[in-house]
C-alpha cells in the first residue's frame, strides 16, 4: 500500500473495527430460516460432506399425505436420473467448512435432534458466509467514501448504515441466499480496480490478482454478476495502470471459471451445460421455453415504484440517487466511477426486467437486484453532502422499514400484492415476528402444502428466529436487546471519535 493508504487505515483502524463489530452482531442477531432456495444449497453441502457427490438425491424429502415429491426444495435440476441443486455452487462451496464444523459440534451437543443440527448448522453457515460478506461490503463502502471521496468519518458512518441497514442488504445478510455474497465480491473487485486506476497502492499486481479473484468468485456464486465483471474489465482497460495489470486480473479469474466448468461437466455432462438447462419447470417461469424476453415497461415500474417489488418502496433511501447521480457526474475526478456505477445499475435493471420471473418469487422487494445494490447506492452517496437532512430522514425511514422486514421475515409469498402493508407491518401490529414456517430439513410426512404459502395459516415456530427470542420468544420485544446494543455501541463510537479528534489535534499542534 502507498503511504496515503496506510495512513487512512491506521487513522481509522478503530472505526473500521467498531463498524465491523456493530454490523456482524446486528446481522448475526437474525436468521430467516429455510426455504426452497436455501434448502437446495444446504442439500448440496450435505451431499458433498456425507456422500462426496453433487447429487442431492440423498436429501430428497417427500410428503406422503398428500404426496408431494421433494417437499423440502423445488429448486432442483434433474439430469440423467439424478437430482441436483439448480443454483450455482459458489455459496455452497464457501459454506462447506463452517457447516461441517458446526454440524460436528452440534452432533455432540444434541445428538438426538438431527433437525436442529441442520437448522443451527445452517444458521452458523449463514453468519460465517452471508453475514460476513454483508460486513465486508459495508466496510468497502465506508472505505470508498472516506479514502477516495474524502467524507468525514461521521458522514461516512451515516452513509454506510443507510446502505447496510436501510436496504434489502440487511435482511438478505441474514438469509442463506447468494445475493449479498455476490454483491460483496463484485463491489470488492470494483474497489480494488479503483485503487489500480488511481495508483494508490505499491503493489498493483497483487491487487489486480485479488480483483480478479473477487469478480470471478461473484460469478461462481451468482451468474448474473458476469455483468459487473464485464464492466469492471472495461474500467480497467480504459486506464494505463489497469491495462498493465490486466493479464493478472484475467489469470485470477480462471480458478473460479474452471471450478464452474468442472461442476457443470460433473453434474450435467458438459462444461457448457448448466443447472438452468434442466431446472424444475414449476419454479422456472418460461415462455416458449425461454426464461428471458424483451424488457417491458410494467416490469421496470414494478421493480422501481410499485408496492409489490418496488426498490423505492422497500428502500426509500435510493430516491437520493436522483440528485446524487448528477452530483456524482459533476465531480470530474470521479466521472469514470460515476459512469461505471450508472452502467452497472442500468444493465442490471434491464437484465432483470427481461426475466419473465422478474419479481423473484417469495420476497418483499426486488431481490434479484440485490447483487447490484452497492452500485445503485454509489449513485446516491454524494447527495448526503448537498442534502444532509433529507438524506438522513429517508435513511431513518429506510432503516425502520428494513429492520421491520428482517424482524418479521423476507420469505413473503409471491401472491401477496403489497408485502410491506399486508404482511410486514400487519404482523408487527399483531405482535408476530419470525413468521417463516419453512424448516431447512426434516419436513413432516403429513403436511398441508398450501399452508406454507398461506400467511393466514402460519403459526409460531423457530424455523426462523432472532437471538432476542431467547428472552422474549415470539414477541416484538425480542428486538429490545439489539436496540440496547445499538445505543451502547453509539456511545462507544462517539467516545472513540472524540479521542480520534483529540489525537489529530494533538498531532497537528506538534507539527
Amino acid at each position: 500500500m502507498s503511504p496515503a493508504t496506510c495512513t487512512v487505515f491506521s487513522q481509522h483502524k478503530r472505526q473500521y473495527v467498531l463498524l465491523a463489530v456493530f454490523l456482524l452482531i446486528t446481522y448475526s442477531y437474525f436468521f430467516q430460516g429455510g426455504g426452497w432456495n436455501q434448502n437446495g444449497r444446504i442439500c448440496l453441502i450435505r451431499a458433498i460432506l456425507h456422500h462426496q457427490t453433487f447429487s442431492i438425491d440423498p436429501y430428497r424429502e417427500d410428503a406422503h399425505d398428500p404426496y408431494f415429491a421433494f417437499v423440502n426444495t423445488g429448486d432442483w435440476s434433474y439430469y440423467n436420473g439424478r437430482y441436483y441443486s439448480n443454483k450455482s455452487p459458489g455459496l455452497s462451496f464457501l459454506a462447506l467448512v463452517p457447516y461441517a464444523a458446526a454440524e460436528y459440534i452440534l452432533s455432540q451437543l444434541i445428538p438426538e435432534d438431527p433437525a436442529r443440527q441442520v437448522l443451527l448448522s445452517t444458521y452458523v453457515s449463514t453468519v460465517a458466509t452471508v453475514a460476513l460478506c454483508g460486513v465486508l461490503l459495508s466496510l468497502a463502502l465506508f472505505h470508498v467514501v472516506t479514502f477516495f471521496f474524502g467524507f468525514s468519518v461521521q458522514t461516512a458512518l451515516i452513509t454506510t448504515l443507510a446502505c447496510g441497514l436501510g436496504t434489502l442488504l440487511f435482511s438478505y445478510s441474514t438469509t442463506f441466499y447468494s445475493h449479498v455474497p455476490a454483491a460483496c465480491f463484485s463491489f470488492l473487485s470494483f474497489v480494488a480496480a479503483m485503487h489500480l486506476r488511481h495508483q494508490t497502492i505499491r503493489h498493483p499486481q497483487r491487487l489486480a490478482f485479488g480483483a480478479g479473484i473477487a469478480a470471478s468468485l461473484a460469478v461462481l456464486i451468482e451468474p448474473s454478476t458476469v455483468l459487473m465483471l464485464g464492466v469492471v474489465t472495461l474500467y480497467l482497460l480504459t486506464c494505463t495502470p489497469g491495462r498493465r495489470c490486466f493479464p493478472l486480473f484475467v489469470a485470477a479469474c480462471m480458478p473460479a471459471g474452471i471450478a464452474q466448468l468442472w461442476y457443470n461437466a460433473a453434474c450435467f455432462g458438459s462444461p457448457l451445460s448448466s443447472s438452468y438447462d434442466y431446472a424444475n419447470d414449476m419454479v422456472m417461469a418460461r415462455v416458449n421455453g425461454k426464461l428471458f424476453g424483451l424488457p417491458r415497461l410494467q416490469n421496470f415500474v414494478g421493480l422501481l415504484v410499485l408496492p409489490y417489488r418496488g426498490l423505492f418502496v422497500s428502500s426509500p433511501v435510493y430516491l437520493m440517487a436522483v440528485p446524487g447521480v448528477l452530483l456524482f457526474f459533476r465531480n470530474k475526478r470521479w466521472r469514470a466511477e460515476a459512469l461505471l456505477c450508472t452502467v452497472v445499475s442500468g444493465l442490471f435493471l434491464v437484465y432483470i426486467a427481461c426475466f419473465y420471473a422478474w419479481y423473484g418469487g417469495s420476497g418483499v422487494g426486488p431481490r434479484y437486484l440485490v447483487p447490484a445494490y452497492p452500485f445503485f447506492f454509489m449513485l446516491a452517496v454524494f447527495a448526503i453532502q448537498r442534502f444532509p437532512k433529507t438524506f438522513c430522514a429517508v435513511s431513518v425511514v429506510s432503516i425502520i422499514i428494513n429492520l421491520s422486514i428482517t424482524l418479521v421475515g423476507n420469505e413473503i409469498p409471491a401472491a401477496i400484492s403489497s408485502p410491506l402493508r399486508d404482511v410486514i407491518f400487519k404482523s408487527l401490529w399483531e405482535g408476530n415476528i419470525s413468521i417463516n414456517p419453512v424448516p431447512v430439513s426434516h419436513f413432516p410426512k403429513v403436511i398441508d402444502i398450501e399452508s406454507l404459502t398461506d400467511v393466514t395459516k402460519w403459526t409460531d415456530n423457530f424455523n426462523s428466529f432472532n437471538l432476542g427470542e431467547l428472552v422474549f420468544p415470539h414477541h416484538v420485544a425480542s428486538v429490545l436487546p439489539l436496540l440496547l446494543f445499538w445505543l451502547v455501541w453509539g456511545i462507544v463510537w462517539k467516545v472513540s471519535l472524540n479521542r480520534f479528534s483529540e489525537q489529530s489535534e494533538g498531532s497537528s499542534g506538534k507539527d
